[in-house]
């Protein structure tokens, strides 16, 4: 039986070993930060975590301050020995997400399927 938990703007979800998070529309970064980031640190304790997916419906999802917050989750989830990190937006293909951020030893993908996303991280 999975985890699921919704805050002002976000959900996420843990289905045995993957953790799948959604960022709507006109969410404030602050409500990453003060909201969202500790139940992520929280999971990541408390779960069995191998995979995790985001899905950035984010008004601008590209934003350097965004790039920032994904860099910091990536280098947080490459601590925790998460090994696959897939990022699902609008516009994404066109950029490399290891290119924009650093993201250590994190196998990742970049897409705008949700289903390819959720399919590649449970692949393990």
């Amino acid at each position: 039986m999975g985890t699921s938990k919704t805050g002002d703007g976000w959900t996420v979800e843990v289905d045995s070993d993957v953790m799948v998070w959604e960022f709507l529309p006109g969410m404030e970064l602050a409500a990453f930060r003060e909201d969202a980031y500790p139940i992520f640190e929280e999971l990541l304790e408390t779960h069995d975590i191998d995979g995790m997916v985001t899905v950035g419906k984010l008004d601008d999802p590209f934003t350097g301050d965004v790039f920032e917050v994904w860099e910091e989750t990536g280098q947080r989830l490459n601590q925790s020995n998460v090994d696959r990190w897939a990022v699902v937006a609008d516009g994404i293909k066109a950029i490399s997400l290891r290119g924009k951020v650093d993201v250590g030893d994190l196998d990742t993908l970049a897409t705008e399927d949700r289903t390819e996303a959720i399919d590649w991280a449970k692949s393990l």
